[in-house]
């Protein structure tokens, strides 16, 4: 790889198989192109899928800006927490917009075939609270500006324990709303522009599969980030 400045990390991976792992190399090498050029991102988008499969350059152009994807499809709180160093502050960008959570509801399923019981609501809620309070705190002693997202509502009936995720979206919704009025940070709130008027029921025709926005929910929460950030004087 040649010459290797002394603020490149490498994350190294981790010794379970998760998602966190999927984009390890890719993001090595390209973390190391940015450390390398010395350029500064003006934003840079981290979380999971939702974030991994957003086509940022379709939505946001503003002339001169560099945007940073550092979504990882299936990632979840806890292991955001320990890439978000490597992954965002040390490309030390002006701006991070992170949208994460929906993925730890995954354990409030459990794995039959594992013999993996589900875990209860709050400790699964308590679980992701914490992660994104320590995700705060790293992002507070840098000079990076923490910019939090809601989760997006679901729809999916498939899913045996439907009602207990929608539960958690709205429970985590409430204290990341709460928290970012705390820590004075920004808070996004996809969630109120993707549900019908007075309901926790998802907009129609706004994802591929009741999770995953299509082109025109990206285009929503673009609409929202925007707008939000604008109110703050932040253009992108």
């Amino acid at each position: 790889m040649g010459n290797i400045t002394e603020d490149y990390k490498r994350l190294g991976y981790f010794s379970e198989d998760v998602a966190a792992d999927s984009r390890r190399k890719e993001f090595d090498i390209k973390n190391h192109s940015v450390i390398r050029t010395g350029i500064q991102p003006d934003f840079l988008f981290i979380g999971d899928s939702i974030t991994h499969f957003w086509e940022l350059n379709a939505y946001f152009n503003v002339p001169g800006q560099f945007i940073v994807n550092r979504g990882i499809g299936g990632d979840n709180t806890t292991y955001l927490n320990k890439r978000f160093e490597v992954d965002a502050l040390q490309l030390k960008p002006k701006y991070c917009i992170m949208g994460i959570g929906i993925n730890d509801t995954m354990d409030l399923e459990g794995d039959y075939w594992k013999l993996i019981p589900p875990l209860p609501l709050h400790d699964v809620l308590q679980r992701a609270q914490q992660n994104v309070l320590k995700i705060i705190q790293k992002a507070k002693e840098t000079s990076t500006t923490l910019i939090i997202a809601s989760l997006l509502p679901i729809h999916m009936p498939i899913s045996m324990h439907e009602a207990d995720r929608k539960h958690f979206v709205c429970k985590f919704n409430q204290w990341l709303a709460e928290t970012t009025r705390k820590e004075n940070l920004i808070f996004v709130n996809y969630y109120l522009a993707t549900t019908y008027p007075g309901t926790n029921k998802l907009l129609d025709n706004i994802t591929y599969d009741g999770l995953h926005p299509n082109a025109r929910g990206y285009e929503i929460m673009s609409e929202v980030l925007r707008s939000t950030l604008q109110s703050k004087n932040i253009i992108i």
